[in-house]
């Protein structure tokens, strides 16, 4: 397994996060047949403070371009310093350059000052190469189409290597690089998460034994854990991603819970003075049962995941699940193995365990005493808590999981700022069978909808069939302004349609125009203000549509990549909600089977339920969205933290079936479970904090809400399950 862990690869993969099966998937992929990817292209923003209508500077971006260009897989550059114009000046055409900085010395800079009041009234140039405030422009660099991940790291590197070398600040997007920062950040993360865990491991269950024996061993079974699930992701040809970069770190503290909870009771028989095989075979029998469950719960709460709808999500949901079973394997074969085959630890009854009794025993004293504080006080902080959960909204940026003040962030929100952003746009246009592309009434809605596009959508750097025309028809008539339009008539559109071919615009109107199929193509740019802004704005539009032109041959579809992402966001909620049903059915059906009672399978969710609350009030309260990386943590904190309520039930009816009291049962099942409770708790929590470490948001979110949510799991487990099962269980003796 060492082995095969050592060939596991680092993968980022944007598409994974489209919905599987749906129909709006397959729609886009035939879509992107036809036309092309919408996210395989790199922006190279390049700064000049002084501003780029400069000779000098325009001479070193031409030469940035020229090394771009001799780049692997890079098909071409487009660069505002090689731009041409074919302007139509009698019966000739002149290639008028949009910069012309190659005029001679003496009129160059007044020439470079006519080209920026002329680039300055083009839309199509604001925006897309040149920014507003003219201190900086953009070399459009496309690539092979859908390279692999070896090549799309190759490319980037070079791309990288190469802007080192530059004298100006220069700005990197598109999706090799992101790619290959995302994977950098998880390579390091890894080995941060797993040396941080480690410590935090061995540093709790020194505390918790005092004793080299209680560290090493549970150490043993939790590391082999981690390898184990790993090497099978491997072998089953599975990569690391940004969801299942946490999951070393979960399997080491997940799967220590079991151990503690053996050790625990192993030591507690062990003070007893019993002798060492019958302290292993009273801790396996005692614990065997609630370990096995538990297993069984958290096993569940990540297979749920596998409901979801987004590839990443069901990945870890179900490689999560193989390794809590491969935990709990080991705790049952490897660890009785060791405890056999080595000499048991030395126990003394005046050592911490006693402490342990003492200090539970007097907590449990207090709680029952203050029992109608508990209730209303835990009352009055569900009511504030649920108050925040309503304010919970749901939605999810491309970005979401860098921070503002990320390095990689900055670049993106260069272009957000100075350009027109980096989120792509794209819309499927279908011509009904009446009518073509070529159709001047359907030029003429079109040119309806990229104005709608630009002024109320927001789209920037539009691309469509309508501004081809309107440009080509512009040049067409020696570059007068008054002709940036189509052209009036069908029988000069099928004129200027003749001729496009003259002015080297074909290529250009292949990428938004499809013959065969009969459809267009419109796309852009935006920024990155989030699926909802963006699923209101597509409504907007749909609803302009069928006011403004209702007896339209077009038909209008939203798709690409960050259309596909946002359509996962609404099935998130729905998603979290069936998964956490089933987890809470499976815990029911558990303390139902155990009791034969239903007023306990209610005992047994409120402790449970609580801590979900909580955790969603303080997402509501901060504003924190219910989004890709932050839906999975209420199913994952759930099924862990299920675990020490069935330890504590599973206590209480072992005390239970001797004859105890109900009193006296819940007092020992406070005090015999109680430590291995806190003691896992406290790892689980150092476990999952370190998960803030990360770099991304996400992976933030995780570590912080997880820990919180198990923190609040175990102060209800202690303090407000002893008083339920008390009061409600008592009642019903009587």
């Amino acid at each position: 397994m060492a082995w095969r862990v050592s060939q596991i690869g680092f993968n980022y993969d944007f598409e994974s996060f489209f919905p599987k099966d749906d129909s709006h998937t397959a729609f886009y992929l035939d879509f992107r047949e036809r036309f092309e990817t919408d996210n395989d292209f790199l922006i190279i923003g390049i700064e000049s403070p002084t501003g780029i209508y400069n000779a000098d500077f325009l001479r070193e971006v031409e030469r940035y371009a020229t090394e771009l260009n001799e780049l692997p897989f890079v098909t071409s550059v487009l660069s505002p310093t090689q731009i041409r114009e074919p302007i139509r000046m009698g019966l000739s055409l002149v290639q008028r350059p949009l910069l012309r900085w190659q005029s001679p010395d003496s009129i160059v800079a007044d020439n470079l000052k006519a080209d920026s009041v002329r680039i300055a009234n083009r839309s199509n140039y604001i925006g897309t190469f040149v920014s507003e405030n003219g201190k900086a422009l953009t070399l459009q660099v496309a690539h092979e189409q859908r390279l692999s991940k070896e090549r799309c790291d190759t490319l980037a590197r070079a791309v990288l290597s190469l802007a080192d070398t530059w004298d100006h600040t220069s700005h990197i997007a598109g999706r090799a690089v992101a790619q290959k920062y995302y994977v950098d950040v998880m390579q390091r993360e890894v080995v941060l998460f797993v040396s941080v865990g480690m410590a935090i491991i061995v540093l709790f269950l020194w505390l918790a034994f005092h004793s080299a024996w209680g560290v090493i061993i549970p150490l043993l079974v939790v590391l082999l854990s981690g390898l184990w699930t790993l090497g099978i992701m491997e072998i089953t040809g599975k990569s690391i991603d940004v969801m299942t970069i946490v999951l070393p770190t979960i399997i080491f503290v997940v799967g220590i819970s079991d151990v503690v909870h053996i050790l625990s009771r192993y030591y507690e028989e062990l003070r007893g003075n019993v002798s060492q095989s019958l302290a292993i075979a009273t801790a396996f029998k005692e614990v065997g049962l609630a370990t096995f469950l538990t297993t069984l719960t958290t096993a569940i709460g990540f297979l749920t995941l596998t409901t979801s709808s987004v590839a990443p999500i069901q990945d870890f949901g179900l490689y999560a699940a193989v390794g809590v079973a491969v935990a709990y394997i080991l705790a049952f074969s490897l660890l009785p193995a060791v405890m056999i085959l080595y000499p048991a630890p030395k126990i003394t009854r005046d050592g911490t365990g006693t402490f342990w009794n003492r200090t539970l025993e007097r907590a449990l004293s207090h709680a029952l005493k203050r029992g109608q504080h508990i209730r209303w006080i835990t009352l009055a902080i569900c009511a504030f808590a649920a108050i925040g959960a309503a304010q919970i909204e749901v939605d999810n940026v491309l970005l979401e999981d860098l921070a503002d003040d990320d390095p990689f962030r900055q670049e993106f929100n260069f272009f957000e700022k100075e350009f027109a952003g980096v989120r792509p746009f794209e819309l499927a246009v279908q011509v009904d069978e009446s009518a073509s592309i070529f159709d001047l009434r359907v030029q003429q809605d079109m040119a309806k909808i990229t104005s709608y596009l630009k002024s109320t959508y927001g789209v920037g750097a539009v691309i469509s069939s309508d501004v081809i025309f309107s440009q080509v028809n512009r040049w067409s008539n020696g570059d007068g302004g008054a002709f940036d339009r189509l052209p009036s008539t069908q029988r000069k559109f099928d004129a200027m349609v003749r001729s496009i071919d003259r002015f080297g615009a074909n290529s250009a109107l292949n990428v938004v125009a499809h013959k065969e199929s009969n459809s267009l193509r419109i796309f852009g740019k935006l920024p990155d203000l989030g699926a909802q802004h963006y699923k209101r704005k597509n409504q907007e539009m749909h609803n302009w549509f069928a006011a403004e032109l209702p007896d339209s041959p077009l038909e209008l579809r939203v798709t690409g990549t960050a259309q596909l992402i946002d359509l996962n966001v609404g099935s998130l909620a729905g998603d979290m909600v069936k998964g956490l049903s089933i987890a809470f059915l499976i815990v029911a059906l558990i303390a139902g089977l155990m009791f034969r009672s239903l007023t306990m399978v209610f005992i047994s969710l409120i402790p449970n339920f609580i801590p979900l609350l909580l955790i969603a009030g303080i997402m509501g309260w901060t504003g924190i969205d219910l989004k890709l990386s932050t839906s999975i943590i209420f199913t994952i904190a759930f099924g862990i933290a299920v675990d020490d309520t069935i330890h504590f039930i599973s206590k209480l009816r072992i005390q239970l079936a001797k004859g105890r009291s109900l009193p006296y049962a819940v007092k020992r099942s406070f005090i015999g479970a109680g430590k291995a409770i806190i003691i896992t708790s406290i790892i689980l929590c150092g476990g999952f904090i370190t998960l803030s470490l990360s770099s991304f948001l996400g992976t933030f979110y995780i570590g912080v809400l997880i820990s919180l949510t198990l923190l609040f799991a175990v102060l209800a487990d202690l303090f407000v399950l002893p008083w339920l099962i008390l009061t409600f269980l008592s009642t019903k003796e009587k």
